[in-house]
């Protein structure tokens, strides 16, 4: 998948994402103004809102990484062991940050975490 094609994808997740924000009704009013916030703005009004818990959010944070990572050349590369993320997982989720061993491995660690979440 090329450079473009890529950040088109990402762009399409990030308009989508502002969609669902931009209607939540916790944050609603403060975006009234039309202010086309950046990503950093948009994860600090979230923050004040204290939806750091959302799924929204999660994904914001996950599209900032992507979008980071693609700028500086590390995009599909995971977080963890640093090596190439499967690309089967990355068109199953271009937001993907883990390969598919290190994905194994966060689940496994964090069980526990993630029934206490849930």
């Amino acid at each position: 998948m090329s450079t473009n094609q890529i950040k088109q994808m990402l762009s399409d997740i990030e308009s989508e994402l502002r969609q669902k924000i931009g209607v939540h009704p916790d944050i609603q009013a403060k975006l009234m103004d039309k202010h086309n916030y950046s990503r950093c703005e948009l994860i600090e009004i979230m923050t004040q809102a204290h939806l750091c818990d959302n799924p929204l959010f999660f994904k914001l944070m996950q599209l900032d990484a992507a979008c980071c990572q693609l700028d500086i050349g590390l995009y599909g590369v995971c977080s963890d062991c640093e090596s190439e993320i499967e690309a089967e997982l990355l068109v199953a989720n271009p937001l993907e940050q883990r390969c598919l061993s290190c994905t194994s491995q966060h689940k496994r660690e964090h069980r526990q975490e993630l029934r206490l979440n849930h």
